[in-house]
C-alpha cells in the first residue's frame, strides 16, 4: 500500500478536530465524521481511490509566509499576518520586518528567513513552517547514538550523524518544511493549493527545504482485514447513534452558541486534566458543572441585578435543555467519544511508520514521541485535524515554546 501525508492550511481557516465537527455542525458534523473515518479505515485498507487523503503535520514554527508579492513582484516574508485584511505586514526589507514586529525573536527569525529564502525560485507564494534558524541546532546523544537535534516548538526531531539528512542540513543556515502553495492576483484574495512541489526550487544550500509529503513504501500501516471489519463496525454504530438523535434537538445544540462554545472549552479543559470522554452521564454533569461556574465567574464581574439575573437564567436553561433531552445528549456525547476511540485507533496504525526520530524532551532526558497529529481531507477539499489530543494536545498546551505568536 502507498498513500501520501502532506499539510493542509488554508488562508485565515483554522482546522478543527474531527470530533469538534459534531459538537459544532450537528447531524451533518456527525456524518461527515463517519464519512472522515470510513474514509481512513478503506485507505489504510489498500484503497487508492483517494476518497481521503491524510497529511502528516510537521511540528514547526512559525509559519512562514514568502515569495514574490503579484501586484509588484518583490520578494517578500512575514507570518500569516501578510494576508491581516486592511494592514498586511507584508516584508520586503529588514526595515519592514523590524517595524511590522516588536518582538526581538520574531524579527532575528524573520531577517534569516528573508536573507536565504531568496535563494531558492520560489515560484509565487508559499507557506511552510520553519524548523530551525542558527543557534538551535543542538548536538545531542540519544541512547547512546550521536544526534543533531532541533525543537521548533513542542516536537524535538533528531537526524542520525553520518546520514546524507544530517550532512544537509549542518551545512544549511535555516529549515523549512513547505505545505501550501497560494494562487491570486493579489495577497488579498489568495486562494491556498493543498500540497506543493518543491522539485524546482533549486538553491545554494544554504536552506534545507523539504515538503510535507511522505509516502509509507514498507506496508506496515495496512489494516488486517478483522481491523477493518472491526472499525467498519464501530463505525456503522455511530452512524445508528447519529439517526436516533432527533433532528430539532440536533439543530437546537448545533445552533445554541453558548452550548458549542463552552463544550469545546469543557472537552480542552479535560485534555489537560489527562482524561477526556469517558461515562456520557457524568461527562453532562461535568459539563454543567463547568457552565456554571464560568457563568458564576462571569457574574461576579457585573454591576447591576438584571445582568446578574441573565446568567442565573442562562445556567438555568442549559440545565433544562439537559434534563429535557437527556437520552439525545447522552447519545451526542457518545457519538463524540466513540468518534475519539476511532480515531485513535486509526491513528496508532498510521504512527507505526516512522519516518523521522521525533522526541519530546523531558527532565530526565528524551521519550519517543508520534508526529503532531495528521490532516483528513476529503474530495470536495473539506479537512479535519486528527490528533492524540492526550498525548500531543495536552504536551503542546503546558509546553514552553520556542517562539513568540504574534
Amino acid at each position: 500500500m502507498k498513500y501520501t501525508q502532506f499539510l493542509t492550511e488554508d488562508v485565515n481557516v483554522h482546522l478543527y478536530h474531527i470530533e469538534e465537527d459534531i459538537i459544532r455542525n450537528g447531524l451533518v458534523g456527525a456524518k461527515s465524521a463517519v464519512n472522515y473515518l470510513n474514509g481512513l479505515v478503506d485507505m489504510m485498507a489498500g484503497d487508492t481511490s483517494g476518497k481521503v487523503k491524510v497529511t502528516v503535520k510537521w511540528d514547526g514554527a512559525p509559519a512562514i509566509i514568502a515569495g514574490r508579492n503579484p501586484l509588484n513582484n518583490k520578494f517578500f516574508v512575514g507570518t500569516k499576518s501578510v494576508f491581516n485584511p486592511g494592514k498586511p505586514k507584508i516584508n520586503y526589507t529588514f526595515q519592514d520586518i523590524e517595524k511590522n514586529h516588536p518582538d526581538k525573536g520574531l524579527q532575528k527569525t524573520l531577517k534569516y528567513a528573508h536573507r536565504y529564502l531568496q535563494t531558492l525560485n520560489i515560484p509565487g507564494v508559499v507557506q511552510g513552517d520553519l524548523m530551525f534558524i542558527p543557534g538551535t541546532l543542538k548536538p545531542e546523544r540519544i541512547d547512546d547514538e550521536a544526534y543533531l537535534t532541533f525543537t521548533p516548538n513542542t516536537i524535538t526531531y533528531a537526524v542520525q550523524k553520518g546520514s546524507s539528512l544530517y550532512d544537509k542540513i549542518t551545512k544549511a543556515k535555516i529549515g523549512i518544511v513547505f505545505h501550501t502553495a497560494y494562487e491570486g492576483d493579489s495577497l488579498d484574495d489568495m486562494t491556498a493549493n493543498f500540497g506543493i512541489d518543491v522539485s524546482e526550487f533549486g538553491g545554494d544550500g544554504s536552506v534545507w527545504y523539504d515538503d510535507a509529503y511522505f509516502k509509507d513504501l514498507s506496508g506496515t500501516a495496512t489494516f488486517s482485514s478483522d481491523q477493518v471489519r472491526s472499525l467498519k463496525t464501530a463505525i456503522a454504530q455511530i452512524d445508528q447513534l447519529a439517526d436516533q438523535v432527533p433532528n430539532p434537538l440536533w439543530m437546537k445544540l448545533s445552533t445554541n452558541k453558548d452550548f458549542t462554545t463552552y463544550m469545546l472549552q469543557f472537552v480542552n479543559k479535560q485534555v489537560r486534566g489527562g482524561k477526556i470522554g469517558g461515562n456520557v452521564k457524568q461527562m453532562m454533569q461535568q459539563f454543567l458543572n463547568y457552565y456554571r461556574d464560568v457563568q458564576a465567574v462571569a457574574k461576579d464581574k457585573l454591576k447591576t441585578d438584571k445582568a446578574k439575573d441573565k446568567r442565573d437564567q442562562m445556567v438555568a436553561l442549559m440545565g433544562k435543555l439537559f434534563a429535557d433531552n437527556q437520552k439525545g445528549v447522552e447519545n451526542i456525547l457518545e457519538i463524540h467519544n466513540r468518534t475519539i476511540a476511532v480515531k485513535n485507533a486509526i491513528l496508532k496504525q498510521i504512527n507505526s511508520v516512522k519516518a523521522t526520530k521525533q522526541f519530546i524532551k523531558t527532565d530526565t532526558g528524551f521519550k519517543v514521541t508520534n508526529p503532531e497529529g495528521y490532516v483528513a481531507i476529503d474530495n470536495d477539499g473539506s479537512a479535519v485535524k486528527l490528533v492524540d489530543r492526550l498525548t500531543f494536545s495536552r504536551q503542546n498546551f503546558a509546553a514552553v515554546k520556542q517562539w513568540k505568536n504574534e
